[in-house]
């Protein structure tokens, strides 16, 4: 597997720091061979292999550790004749109960660095936040972006002699997730649907008790059938109902959220752009990895939709805060924050005519504000004008800058 430099970059800089580092991502993103890169880091800096403990909670051999009075003394019989500073790495450490109060304490009792990892985005909720507030540093990590879907051909397939264009293809029709990078073509769909179910049962049927699972999956797969469109439980409510089902809306609240939590999916709430203020319905959902979609439906004439959920989960993974934009009766695809820089992006497959053109650039004109403005489509060729910016999407991709 690739060495994936965008999160061991941000890890590195806090090696033998005292915030306890928490990574978080959807499972099977890569998480366990992260926490095995740092393993081989902290080896190539000169540290022991006696000082380095890598505990992953889905191996069989730590079965017997349910809850944190378990893990305690599994630690302290584990590192009692250990000389020097320890380092601990807990891979889905949510599989142990009531873990925060055992991280906590190794944090104040041991000389230890400490790296956890989770499949789930409320590991940093309630008491575990109180216990260790301003003494973490989270890192999400996301399925193979484009370049690394790039780099994993040049070095596990040997593959450098590739069209760009052609490899694009592919990273749309299968999506990033890294399992399934070595997995044949006619298998990928199937194993991708072996990831969903895993998803499902584990981190969201299992960690809340859901007896109602048929209804679970129904609400994703429509979830999953209208990424990037406008959404709302109302919708869903009255889908279900043509489907002959009944479900309140507070279920399929419930239910997203979930979801949410186990990073399946990601949550773009809508903002008014003139007067700044976000609105609390039609926000729109994407998935983690579009892969999904395609396994399901594998609708390539819904392009423009992966796409969009191709581009907004990279501005994620280039830690903006991702928003849908409404100003005057035009909706803008993406406001993207960081820091005190603000970006606005259009995407769209093509700009076939003028009619397509005015479209895309109309609403971007309306802004009245300095920040740079942005329409992303696959074209090759330069539309550009009026202080808004065309890029194709390929090369913002492949950029380090939008």
């Amino acid at each position: 597997m690739i060495k994936r430099e965008l999160y061991l970059n941000q890890i590195r800089r806090l090696i033998d720091k005292d915030p306890i580092k928490i990574i978080t991502g959807v499972r099977r993103s890569g998480k366990t061979y992260l926490l095995k890169s740092i393993q081989e880091e902290l080896k190539n800096r000169g540290i022991s292999d006696e000082n380095i403990f890598l505990i992953s909670f889905e191996s069989m051999k730590y079965n017997k550790i349910e809850n944190f009075n378990q893990l305690d003394e599994y630690i302290i019989d584990l590192t009692k004749n250990v000389k020097g500073k320890i380092y601990l790495l807990f891979d889905e450490i949510q599989n142990v109960e009531n873990w925060e109060k055992s991280i906590n304490a190794y944090r104040v009792d041991l000389d230890c660095d400490i790296y956890i990892t989770g499949s789930n985005s409320e590991l940093l909720s309630g008491e575990m936040a109180t216990l260790i507030s301003g003494r973490y540093y989270q890192i999400n990590i996301y399925p193979f972006s484009f370049v690394e879907f790039l780099q994993y051909k040049n070095e596990m397939e040997k593959t450098e002699d590739y069209n760009l264009e052609d490899a694009f293809k592919e990273y749309i029709e299968y999506g990033g997730m890294p399992p399934i990078q070595q997995v044949a073509a006619e298998d990928k769909y199937s194993y991708l649907g072996d990831i969903y179910n895993t998803i499902l049962l584990k981190d969201i049927v299992t960690r809340h008790n859901i007896r109602n699972t048929d209804m679970l999956n129904r609400i994703l797969n429509y979830v999953i059938m209208n990424i990037g469109k406008n959404f709302s439980a109302t919708n869903i409510s009255k889908y279900m109902k043509h489907e002959k089902r009944r479900i309140s809306k507070d279920t399929i609240l419930d239910y997203l959220l979930y979801s949410k939590n186990a990073c399946f999916i990601h949550q773009a709430p809508r903002e008014n752009i003139k007067g700044k203020k976000v609105l609390q319905h039609n926000e729109k959902y994407f998935l983690v990895d579009h892969g999904f979609y395609q396994a399901k439906y594998g609708d390539i004439e819904n392009i423009g939709s992966i796409l969009e959920n191709i581009v907004y989960i990279e501005l994620l993974r280039r830690g903006y805060d991702v928003k849908i934009g409404i100003i005057h009766d035009k909706e803008i695809d993406f406001i993207c924050t960081k820091d005190k820089e603000k970006i606005y992006i259009q995407v769209t497959y093509q700009l076939k005519g003028d009619e397509t053109i005015e479209r895309e650039f109309s609403g971007l004109s309306q802004i009245n504000d300095n920040f740079d403005k942005y329409v992303l489509s696959m074209d090759k060729l330069d539309f550009s004008g009026n202080g808004i910016k065309h890029r194709n999407i390929i090369d913002f991709l492949t950029s380090d800058y939008v």
